[in-house]
């Protein structure tokens, strides 16, 4: 979205750059009538502006050939913030064998992140993966190197890091489980599956933040 912005801002300018040069040429060079000028111009940007605006696109699909074709990249737009922030987050685990396992359920989220851009009529049944199961999987990565910035005793460190490695785990079956049933073309909106989640996610000591419970429940 921030991307589009920039772009139809940019045409914008370089519309009017130009229309500008075509008027100084125009009234300065060829000295013509300052009215003639002036109409001439302002054709001539409007049709720049026409030829120059950016067309929006979710991958290879352009945004007005889409049903809710705004809403749909919104949608995508948070799914690659939360990606983004998964990124980052493992970039900054360095035990081993999680830093692997985090690298595995990048992997896969990535694969659904392109899937669902190059197919964006299935991002409405991507719902729950985008509102739930990859929030919380950047929420437990964030999480984990928060707990680790606090400088844990070793002890400490291992209970964390062996709860991080079962959540890690119990994600990446959850991603993958999505991933297949969006390939089968299957609504990702299963309340047993989402739950079940929770209740294992919770037994391996990983505690929603209370703004995402709200979130939840409101929906």
């Amino acid at each position: 979205m921030k991307n589009d912005n920039r772009k139809e801002t940019l045409s914008i300018v370089l519309s009017l750059l130009m229309a500008l040069v075509f008027f100084l040429i125009l009234f300065i060079g060829l000295k013509w009538n300052l009215l003639l000028c002036m109409i001439l111009t302002v054709i001539l940007y409007l049709a720049l502006s026409f030829l120059l605006k950016p067309v929006r696109k979710i991958g290879s699909r352009d945004l007005e050939s889409l049903t809710n074709g705004a809403f749909l990249s919104e949608r995508l737009e948070e799914a690659s913030s939360d990606f983004t922030r998964m990124q980052k987050a493992v970039d900054r685990i360095r035990e081993q064998p999680l830093r692997s396992e985090c690298e595995e359920l990048l992997k896969t989220a990535q694969s659904i992140l392109k899937y669902l851009t190059d197919n964006p009529e299935k991002i409405t049944a991507a719902r729950r993966y985008i509102d739930y199961y990859q929030e919380t999987a950047a929420n437990v990565l964030e999480h984990y190197n928060e707990l680790k910035d606090t400088g844990l005793t070793t002890g400490e460190t291992a209970k964390v890091l062996h709860s991080t490695r079962e959540s890690v785990s119990t994600l990446k079956a959850a991603f993958g489980m999505q991933f297949e049933k969006l390939m089968q073309n299957e609504l990702m909106d299963m309340e047993a599956d989402l739950n079940l989640l929770r209740q294992t996610l919770r037994s391996e000591g990983y505690t929603e933040p209370e703004k995402k419970k709200g979130r939840e429940n409101n929906k």
